[in-house]
């Protein structure tokens, strides 16, 4: 009998984060601990890492799990006035009990700064429980008015897993979102060419699921996964030689 878990669906099925596909570790123990307690104490909390670290999974499964937290997602190609992001973020949130942010890693656009600090005030002057998850560089905290208040926030810092086993389960998880049962070969190649790295790995496995969604395979072998590790990498080398 063929082994099916290669096989994978032949349509486009948007990735879900629902909370039994969410991996506690190490890294992320304190963060979870700490989102548990805000719950029920609420308070202001900011969720960052170094690199990606499942932030996004855990703020999606939260609201999932607790459908009184209210969740906005912030893009770095947010358009508009301030005054108006900022309203049709609070027409989401206010009748929530906890408001909870997931913010695109890296910079953002003046007017999406100045917008997250009016609602940082909102939160603040209603009394609204604050958690967001935002990934970025001391120089990316602008206007001067929001790096003020992420600074008056309780700061916790995320990290991946350390072990091969660890990513192993991410990988599992982040595929099985995907509807792709992936088979363990699949993982050992990405494991043994690529760098061992959170970021690496799932962004080499989502090209995976990209090339071969445009090509027409639904059968992912070993072989073919070697091929397109070693086409991506000399993608890389080129675009760094450029």
């Amino acid at each position: 009998m063929p082994d099916l878990r290669q096989q994978r669906l032949g349509l486009y099925v948007p990735p879900s984060y629902d909370y039994g596909r969410w991996q506690r570790h190490a890294g992320v123990e304190e963060a979870c601990n700490r989102v548990a307690l805000w719950q029920v104490h609420g308070g202001r909390i900011w969720l960052t890492s170094d690199m990606p670290a499942g932030k996004t999974h855990l703020l999606h499964a939260l609201q999932q799990e607790h459908p009184q937290t209210g969740l906005v997602c912030i893009s770095a190609q947010e358009r508009g006035h301030a005054f108006g992001q900022v309203q049709r973020w609070l027409a989401m949130l206010e009748p929530m009990a906890f408001w909870a942010m997931d913010i695109a890693a890296g910079p953002l656009p003046q007017a999406t700064g100045l917008a997250l600090f009016h609602l940082f005030e909102r939160a603040r002057d209603i009394q609204r429980p604050l958690l967001i998850a935002w990934r970025c560089r001391q120089q990316d905290m602008a206007p001067s008015e929001l790096a003020s208040r992420l600074k008056s926030m309780e700061r916790i810092e995320m990290a991946p897993p350390r072990s091969d086993e660890g990513l192993r389960r991410i990988l599992r998880s982040v595929a099985s979102s995907l509807q792709w049962e992936v088979n363990e070969a699949i993982l050992d190649v990405l494991l043994s060419h690529l760098p061992r790295q959170l970021d690496v790995q799932i962004e080499a496995l989502k090209r995976l699921e990209v090339i071969s969604m445009e090509r027409g395979r639904r059968r992912i072998s070993q072989a073919w996964t070697r091929q397109q590790i070693e086409q991506l990498l000399q993608e890389g080398c080129r675009h760094a030689a450029a």
